[in-house]
């Protein structure tokens, strides 16, 4: 069962952030076990139980979802180990753009909990404007909703230009943006370190599901 992150986090990710190297992971690996592994399967197997009664085309295999030790080889420009870590539940895409997908990303500096679309381009883009004017009514009140709650924020840059100023401000703050996504980001609070984060993970996840189902559709 999740119980928070612990004292071990903190003391693995400072040590390999003082030097990042394959050795200071191995040196700290038993801390890495502690605070990052084991903490990650538990939360992955509590969010896998939340998604299976969303949408289990989010499902997948403990191996895809959660983040590694190290980071990729051929870009880690001379930092091996990752200083960060992630668990991120997506929609299979056969051309891996534009999946939409529930994320909770982590490190020193803080964490942050949402909903993304990894790997946007323009055509995906396109294609929620177009849903978006196809279906005002509609949009309108799912956003409306997720406004109201206010658990997560839309990010995305906007453009400088604007496209559409005769919409409904309202649709015009997703309207206007080169991207989407909805996110809460905060520094380490007490709550990192207790089973309750879940509560806000959960709460926040449930806030954004209707925009979930109309991106998903809209893609």
């Amino acid at each position: 069962m999740f119980q928070g992150f612990n004292e071990s986090t903190i003391m693995y990710y400072t040590a390999i952030r003082k030097e990042n190297c394959r050795k200071m992971y191995q040196d700290n690996e038993q801390l890495y076990l502690e605070g990052v592994k084991i903490p990650l399967d538990e939360l992955y197997y509590e969010l896998y139980n939340y998604f299976n009664s969303v949408d289990r085309d989010l499902l997948s295999s403990k191996r895809r979802c959660i983040s590694s030790a190290y980071n990729d080889a051929r870009f880690c420009c001379g930092r091996p180990v990752k200083e960060y870590f992630y668990i991120r539940f997506k929609l299979n895409r056969t051309n891996k753009k534009n999946a939409l997908g529930f994320f909770f990303d982590a490190s020193l500096d803080g964490y942050k909990y949402g909903l993304n679309i990894y790997n946007p381009d323009a055509g995906g883009m396109n294609k929620i404007r177009e849903y978006i004017l196809h279906n005002k009514r509609y949009a309108k009140r799912v956003i409306e909703d997720f406004n109201e709650a206010g658990l997560l924020e839309i990010q995305g840059e906007k453009y400088k230009k604007e496209y559409y100023p005769k919409e409904d401000i309202i649709l015009r703050e997703w309207l206007e943006r080169k991207r989407i996504s909805c996110t809460h980001e905060e520094n380490l609070s007490p709550v990192f370190y207790e089973r309750e984060i879940l509560n806000y993970i959960f709460s926040a996840f449930d806030s954004v599901r209707k925009v979930y189902f109309m991106l998903k559709e809209a893609l």
